[in-house]
């Protein structure tokens, strides 16, 4: 039996489970359905053309007046088979912006490693592989996943840094990235593509993940605003930047895989010049 429209739409009640609803008054759960705009994304659902799949990363575009440009698109090679290394710097844009620009050139045929928020987009689930960045516990089958996901014929885009960007001594830096990407692209045998994508979220993001850093909490508090941190970039235009593949052979023994993460990182930081846009804020 095939779903209808309203089966994609948001619940946070429904996010939040029953034992936690219990636990929290009325105008906490109010509070959390306007921070994660459960009203507006719900209405783009029910407005939009393709509302699930693919075609939703554009009409999400479209729905907040997102657009992007992109460079370096002649470095890609349109039979192969790659792994995306990306920046995270906002932590929901950049993966509309990209899975927009990837259905374009590979229609439905990609995955991304993502958090537990972008899983409860509905409308977009069957593209990301859950992967828990607020605590250590993993599902049991993750690994699994994981491997089932770089062995396929899909492109794979990966966020390496986990969490998006935070602001250290007055700059916005992203965080160390981890070396997964690196260990499984050579072990299935395929090419990494740095990818770099313009941005930075807000002062008040940037307070709150200050805030829990002090405060030594497990849970970023910046977290709960990054729905608004996409509504607040309404109107804006972002730059996609594709750096050339970096070909499986040359991650040798040379380095650590944890090296070869950083010097990929820092080869994704390079692109970011002459895109037209402010690093820092």
């Amino acid at each position: 039996m095939s779903k209808d429209r309203t089966d994609y739409l948001l619940n946070v009640e429904e996010v939040l489970g029953p034992k936690l609803l219990k636990k929290l008054p009325r105008f906490a759960v109010n509070f959390f359905k306007r921070r994660i705009h459960q009203d507006e994304i719900n209405d783009c659902i029910m407005k939009a053309e393709h509302y699930c799949g693919a075609g939703f990363f554009d009409e999400a575009l479209k729905y907040v007046q997102i657009t992007y440009k992109v460079r370096g698109l002649e470095n890609l090679d349109m039979t192969r088979k790659y792994v995306f290394a990306c920046n995270h710097p906002l932590g929901g844009p950049e993966a509309l912006i990209i899975g927009s620009l990837f259905r374009q050139i590979y229609g439905d045929g990609f995955k991304v490693p993502s958090n537990q928020l972008l899983m409860n987009m509905k409308p977009l689930k069957e593209f990301f592989v859950p992967v828990n960045v607020i605590s250590s516990k993993q599902s049991r089958d993750l690994g699994v996943k994981i491997a089932q996901m770089f062995s396929s014929d899909m492109q794979v885009l990966v966020f390496p840094a986990g969490l998006c960007a935070r602001k250290i001594k007055g700059k916005v830096t992203e965080m160390p990235w981890k070396k997964m990407f690196v260990t499984q692209s050579r072990k299935y045998e395929k090419d990494i593509v740095p990818l770099h994508i313009s941005g930075f979220n807000s002062k008040r993001f940037f307070f709150f993940s200050w805030l829990s850093r002090i405060l030594k909490l497990k849970f970023n508090l910046g977290m709960i605003f990054l729905v608004d941190e996409l509504f607040n970039k309404r109107g804006q235009e972002f730059v996609i930047t594709i750096g050339k593949p970096i070909s499986y052979t040359t991650l040798d023994k040379s380095k650590t895989d944890l090296e070869w993460a950083a010097d990929i990182k820092n080869k994704v930081e390079e692109l970011s010049k002459d895109n037209g846009c402010l690093p820092n804020m």
